[in-house]
């Protein structure tokens, strides 16, 4: 029983070593904002001054400025490859975006480039200056590349502008004659003379640039007229003794020095450097804004589903409902296939968590942010490897029912199931790479997880299954113990009194394409009122369906305090006081707000004002009133306080609406004087980075297509074109179920399911289409009729309908399991992959072999009407004739 024990321990092992390292995987993991608290950003919004910054003369008051940034902003979480965020706007002048970064330093990078205003321009010390529209490369984007090692940005110009060249030549002859800007000093060898100078001339690189108003004097710190705001507007500097890229100078170039006074680089110095390199890039190819946008307050941000780790004196996984679904989901699964198949379900059941493990690693090495579309990815790989495993198991039964014995029946299975298993994994990495190159940035996680987990399924099903399979399979003591796989031995044959099979199967019987011509029509009048449904409501500017529409969200108040002095507290006593008594004492639809509230505090954020009289250091505190449900400000509220003072003054019959703190004069509200501003601000959530529905399609699209082209060369023309019109139809009608339903408050969010179901419909396909060529290369007969190949086309479909329905069984509680475990919001993903699956088994059961035997058949009448080529007929040897008379035998070596 060694063998035995072998594949028993080795098995639980390899399930132990998962276990053991699961939880510093998990931890290491970079969830985004479904699943982890990230931060929340506020911006204002306001008219831009001559000097670039606020105008604080002006009423803001334009409603498409804040969708027109706020739009901005999007695209520029999708150039950092934020793969899930919230974008909100508030009111008139306000931008709230919630993310998800690994550092104080990123978030802080995010923060400065969500607000960055990219009027580019390059000027020199005497402050001889070109603008972006004049210098830069409009046809060509800024880049990082790797010099030596070491990141460097490239900034493409246009070398022979007239402005660019006067800024370029006056700095290098400053450089060239030693007159530039003091950089260093040295002392001089000979003890009396004068220090030594060492001067460079520079390029500055401003952003947000005033003309005449942004000078070296204010960014040099020696000068009387330093002014640190304009000094935080430089954002690169190149040595004008060599910008260039290369001798066309068509390009400028600064390098990114990974570390500092001379100490070894580190290959985290190193991701840091490249890092910032690109976050650089990312500011000179920002583009301009037309409107100032500051930076207002931070807080913490809710996660959108929950929390996958928990942070206490260590970090932990949290005993979250995901994890709880992906363990439910491991041990039923284990059930089902312990049910299907016995002891070979424990070697199926290790090397499916393995490689469904290795696809989560990779995530994590590589540093994708998991995502829905992260998890959909890994239940695909799961998938991937299940199968695999049931595709070798169903061929060792059938060898089994054939009379082979277990060692034998092995060997054959083992044989047997080799290609099919290579071509369900180039289904899956053909889907991984489509996504990866078409799917945006919310597929990145899924895409590692199909194509890296995709090659290390591949390899543990080709080597671990099959090794493990072999320890059963080769034990003496279990050489005929047919029971302990789901063979009946009842049911094989007895090779020796050679007995046929006599067993082909639960379905063997069974004629599933009877029903073909009623779910064929069925099928294609659904198929094209999906496609029209998509078309109609995709096209509907207030359609829920498939698109990231705006959402009201809630309202909140904001009591702005400024101050000369910065404070412990945010707001003063007395503006507290009134707020808390406006809160306890007023009334809304029957609730007092204070109930229907939450209150939050900002301490003071210190900034630079430039002023006439020079510059003055302004603090910023701020009280945030977080209503419930979005309000318009009309709303009536009563108060109730008997006799004591009314806050805000009211009238007779003691009501108020919110346009009463909207009001310019603050005189007579009970506040602080440093109170400056009171605003009520609606909530409209403008995008939830949902991903587009068209890149998923397309992504799905080609990715079947590289399938269909492998599985063209591997099972034959007609096959080939008949999966790929199946898997269009499952995906189309899965694709377009929900717009039919349109009352739904469904999203895009639902399209990540749908390379699942186009993966699932492929491997089933294979299935069949591997039986189906297999008993196409058994047949002694070779009859080749249309007739004869459509009875044995209906009998493959029948031998392979219980592998088939056994992984439909899996791959639908996979969508149950984590449909019923999920929120809401995305418990829809789910609910399509099961809908997917459903249709994909009923139209490949009942459709894909007379749709594949109608190609057939059209192929089958092209090569009838084509004429035979003629054969030339070898030459045959000429008959000796011989004599009756028998012939002496010839012995060598004898008769010589």
């Amino acid at each position: 029983m060694r063998r035995l024990w072998s594949h028993i321990i080795l098995a639980a092992t390899s399930l132990l070593m998962v276990g053991a390292t699961f939880a510093t995987v998990a931890t290491n993991i970079d969830s985004n904002i479904e699943f982890t608290p990230g931060r929340e950003f506020v911006f204002r919004v306001s008219e831009k001054g001559e000097d670039g910054n606020p105008d604080e003369t002006v009423e803001f008051h334009d409603d498409a400025a804040v969708k027109e940034i706020a739009k901005i902003m999007e695209d520029r979480l999708n150039t950092a490859e934020v793969s899930r965020y919230t974008i909100e706007t508030q009111g008139y002048d306000t931008v709230k975006v919630s993310l998800v970064q690994e550092s104080d330093e990123e978030y802080n990078i995010l923060k400065n480039y969500l607000s960055f205003n990219a009027t580019l321009a390059i000027s020199n010390s005497k402050d001889t200056s070109a603008p972006s529209k004049d210098f830069l490369n409009a046809n060509k984007k800024a880049y990082v590349e790797t010099t030596q090692g070491y990141p460097a940005i490239v900034v493409p110009i246009n070398k022979d502008n007239e402005l660019f060249q006067a800024v370029y030549t006056e700095a290098k002859e400053m450089s060239d004659n030693n007159e530039g800007e003091v950089v260093e000093q040295h002392d001089h060898e000979d003890e009396e003379e004068e220090e030594e100078e060492v001067r460079h001339a520079y390029l500055y690189l401003w952003y947000d640039y005033v003309e005449d108003y942004y000078t070296y004097d204010k960014i040099n710190q020696s000068s009387e007229t330093y002014d640190p705001t304009v000094a935080n507007k430089l954002l690169m500097t190149f040595d004008a003794a060599n910008p260039f890229l290369d001798d066309d100078q068509d390009a400028l170039r600064a390098y990114v020095n990974p570390s500092s006074d001379g100490e070894t680089v580190t290959a985290a110095a190193l991701k840091t450097a490249y890092r910032n390199a690109r976050y650089y890039v990312n500011l000179i190819n920002a583009g301009k804004m037309d409107y100032h946008v500051s930076f207002l307050l931070e807080d913490k941000a809710n996660v959108l589903v929950e929390e996958l780790i928990t942070l206490s004196e260590h970090m932990n996984v949290a005993w979250s409902m995901t994890f709880i679904a992906t363990l439910v989901g491991i041990v039923v699964i284990s059930l089902l296939l312990v049910y299907f198949y016995r002891l070979g379900a424990l070697s199926v059941a290790a090397v499916s968590i393995v490689s469904t493990f290795m696809g989560l690693l990779f995530i994590v090495l590589f540093g994708a942010e998991f995502n829905i579309a992260g998890i959909v990815g890994l239940v695909a790989l799961a998938l991937t490897s299940i199968i695999s495993g049931v595709i070798y198991l169903n061929k060792f039964k059938d060898e089994c029912y054939r009379g082979r014995s277990i060692k034998k029946a092995n060997a054959e299975a083992a044989k047997k199931a080799l290609l099919p298993t290579v071509d369900i994994h180039v289904v899956i990495v053909a889907m991984g790479v489509a996504s990866y190159l078409l799917g945006g940035v919310i597929m990145k996680s899924f895409a590692l997880a199909t194509i890296l987990g995709g090659l290390v399924s591949l390899v543990l099903n080709l080597l671990g299954l099959r090794g493990l399979l072999w320890l059963a399979s080769n034990e003496q003591g279990i050489a005929n113990r047919y029971d302990l796989f789901d063979v009946d031995p009842e049911q094989v044959p007895n090779a020796l009194e050679e007995e046929k099979q006599k067993y082909f199967g639960g379905y063997a019987n069974r004629d599933f394409t009877k029903a073909k011509k009623p779910v064929g029509i069925a099928a294609l009048v659904l198929f094209l009122a999906s496609v029209a449904g998509l078309i109609t409501f995709g096209v509907m500017p207030d359609s829920t369906v498939y698109l990231s529409s705006n959402q009201n969200g809630n309202s909140q108040i904001y009591v702005e305090y400024q101050s000369s002095v910065a404070d412990n507290t945010a707001l003063s006593t007395k503006t507290k006081a009134s707020i808390d008594k406006m809160l306890e004492n007023s009334y809304l639809d029957g609730k007092k707000l204070s109930e229907i509230t939450t209150t939050d505090s900002y301490t003071y954020e210190a900034r630079y004002k430039s002023t006439k009289s020079g510059l003055d250091t302004v603090y910023y505190a701020y009280y945030r009133i977080n209503f419930d449900r979005a309000l318009s400000g009309n709303e009536i509220i009563t108060f109730k306080d008997g006799d004591t003072e009314v806050f805000p003054p009211l009238d007779a019959d003691h009501f108020f609406t919110f346009d009463t703190l909207n009001t310019p004069s603050l005189a007579n509200l009970n506040f602080d004087n440093n109170v400056t501003a009171i605003s009520l601000k609606n909530s409209v959530r403008v995008n939830q980075d949902q991903p587009k529905f068209t890149s998923l399609i397309l992504a799905t699209t080609v990715g079947a297509a590289i399938a269909t082209a492998y599985l063209l060369l591997r099972y034959r023309l007609s096959r080939g074109l008949a999966s790929l019109g199946i898997v269009a139809l499952v995906t189309g009608i899965s694709a377009g179920l929900f717009s039919l339903l349109h009352f739904l408050p469904v999203t895009s969010y639902v399209s990540v399911a749908l390379p699942f179901i186009a993966l699932f419909t492929f491997d089933i396909l294979i299935i069949f289409m591997n039986k189906e060529r297999e008993m196409v290369l058994e047949d002694r007969s070779r009859d080749n009729s249309i007739e004869a190949r459509e009875q044995l086309m209906i009998k493959a479909l029948s031998y392979a309908a219980t592998p088939m329905i056994n992984v439909f069984i899996i791959a639908l509680y996979f969508g149950v399991n984590f449909y019923g475990f999920m929120f809401a919001n995305v418990s829809w993903v789910f609910l399509l992959m099961v809908l997917g699956v459903c249709i994909a088994l009923a139209l490949v059961l009942v459709i894909y072999g007379p749709f594949a035997h109608l190609f057939y058949k059209l192929f089958a009448k092209v090569q009838i009407a084509r004429p035979k080529t003629s054969k030339k007929k070898k030459a045959r040897p000429v008959r000796v004739k011989k004599s009756a008379e028998p012939e002496e035998a010839i012995f060598i070596g004898i008769n010589d």
